[in-house]
């Protein structure tokens, strides 16, 4: 019995290496088995073939594992780094329309935007979902009410948005705010409207008519790009703005026609500060650390938590200093 298997085994063998099959591919490391079981099988013309599985694989692990330990530790940290900063560009990408506050100029500072007149979230980024299969209406067909509901309060055909910003700091300043046309598709832009709410006063902007002029009851865009800019001098301590940003399709627009159904738009709003800090990082960093010795609250280490200098009493919408800012 075991003669028959091993004739068996053999016979495989001079099938695979024998002189009739001179042009069959081996592989190398069949090949090198073969030579370890048994040298006198092997056919010297056989061609071998070179391909060793995941060998690519391979030879990069070996490679990693040449490396320091240091060059390690800096590859791991150039990897996460792009990691956040590609995380980074998709949030401040995403959903129909978002509003970023400067982090590192104001957040720090204690201005902070929340979604509702109590900043119960105060926080640096907000973001309103898209609205789907929106179709064109009329100024006219908007609620009344748009400016007393806060947060996302989205229509059928229309993005409504109403959120807060705050001075809880330490210092009087001033901020600069612009909304942005950020993508747009199929000639859509042309029959867009958007309405802004600023402390209750209702502005309407438009891209320009097809004559060059202004769309009836609007405000030209500032640029292709941009919508609005916006301007605070004195953002005083204590001082809460409100806005509503409200974005439809206007069907009553003589460019609203059939060729940009199935359009889309993207917006933004970005609040930066009014002035240029040329302080370096590393003294930004300081001044944090000396203003959490004496509690004055700064920015948390994780950069989430919206600092509040005024911890005496909670500032909102209700009780904010610029009481006659909105008529």
């Amino acid at each position: 019995m075991k003669k028959e298997k091993r004739d068996k085994q053999d016979k495989k063998k001079r099938f695979r290496f024998g002189k009739k099959n001179a042009d069959q591919i081996v592989r190398i490391e069949e090949l090198e088995k073969m030579l370890a079981e048994d040298s006198d099988e092997v056919d010297t013309d056989a061609i071998v073939s070179m391909y060793m599985p995941h060998r690519k694989t391979r030879n990069f692990a070996s490679a990693l594992l040449r490396l320091d330990k240091m060059y390690l530790w800096l590859l791991g940290m150039i990897l996460v780094i792009a990691i956040l900063f590609i995380t980074a560009f998709m949030q401040e990408k995403m959903g129909n329309f978002t509003i970023n506050l400067n982090r590192l100029e104001l957040f720090r500072k204690g201005v902070s935007i929340a979604s509702d007149g109590q900043f119960s979230d105060a926080t640096a980024r907000l973001k309103a979902n898209s609205v789907q299969d929106a179709t064109n209406i009329s100024v006219e067909d908007l609620p009344t009410d748009l400016n007393e509901i806060d947060g996302e309060h989205n229509g059928k055909n229309y993005m409504a948005y109403t959120y807060y910003i705050r001075n809880a700091g330490k210092e009087d300043l001033g901020y600069k705010a612009n909304i942005t046309l950020d993508s747009y598709a199929k000639g859509a832009e042309d029959a867009i409207r958007v309405a802004v709410w600023r402390n209750g006063k209702r502005t309407i902007y438009a891209e320009p008519a097809a004559d060059g002029g202004t769309e009836e009851g609007c405000e030209n865009f500032v640029s292709h790009d941009v919508v609005c800019e916006f301007e605070e001098d004195d953002f005083q301590v204590g001082y809460v703005n409100k806005y509503t940003i409200v974005i439809w399709l206007e069907g009553d627009d003589p460019q609203c026609v059939d060729s940009i159904v199935g359009g889309s738009v993207q917006f933004s709003m970005n609040i930066d500060a009014d002035y240029e800090d040329e302080t370096n990082l590393l003294v930004k960093f300081i001044e944090d650390i000396k203003d959490t010795l004496f509690g004055d609250k700064p920015i948390s280490a994780a950069g989430n938590d919206a600092p509040n200098y005024t911890n005496d009493q909670d500032i909102t919408w209700k009780n904010r200093g610029n009481q006659d800012s909105e008529n």
